[in-house]
């Protein structure tokens, strides 16, 4: 496999990605033992059976998954009441549909606005790289060193007394 970003990152995320996935599997393995051994021991020694048994027994004598399911009907009903009353339902959703469009507005100026700084700095990044190229390149040239050795055109500065 060959890298194909700068120092060895697609490497190291693949030898990363490796470990992890070792480790998720050695656990599987461990969890799954774990229950296999637990579904053993409560097959061996009847312990849901029992306990399911018990909990009904109980429950047929004091009524209690009808109580609440009569209690839980009798808070929906209240609830439903209180919702039609007030409409809080219809204001929730109202406010949450508000709230959506204000965070869907700042996602989308704070979206332009990373546009923005990444093409300035790709511009100054580009500029960079023209300048460096420029500097080495025009600065190697055989017509930038024979320009330094001839004679310019410019007349030479008289000294002297002047009267």
């Amino acid at each position: 496999m060959e890298n194909k970003t700068p120092g060895g990152t697609e490497s190291a995320f693949r030898k990363a990605e490796d470990v992890v996935s070792g480790m998720l599997a050695k656990g599987y393995i461990l969890g799954k033992d774990a229950v296999n051994k637990a579904k053993t021991l409560d097959e061996k020694h009847q312990l849901t059976s029992t306990a399911s048994a018990k909990v009904s027994s109980f429950d047929k004598k004091i009524g209690f998954t009808e109580k609440i399911s009569a209690g839980t009907t009798i808070v929906g009903d209240k609830v439903w009441e209180v919702d039609q009353k007030f409409q809080v339902s219809e204001k929730t959703k109202s406010a949450f549909a508000a709230a959506e469009q204000k965070v869907a507005k700042a996602a989308g100026e704070v979206g332009q606005k990373a546009k923005e700084k990444v093409g300035m700095a790709e511009e100054e990044q580009k500029r960079k790289m023209v300048d460096d190229f420029a500097q080495v390149h025009l600065s190697e040239s055989p017509k930038a060193s024979a320009e330094s050795e001839l004679p310019t055109s410019k007349p030479a500065t008289v000294q002297g007394l002047i009267l």
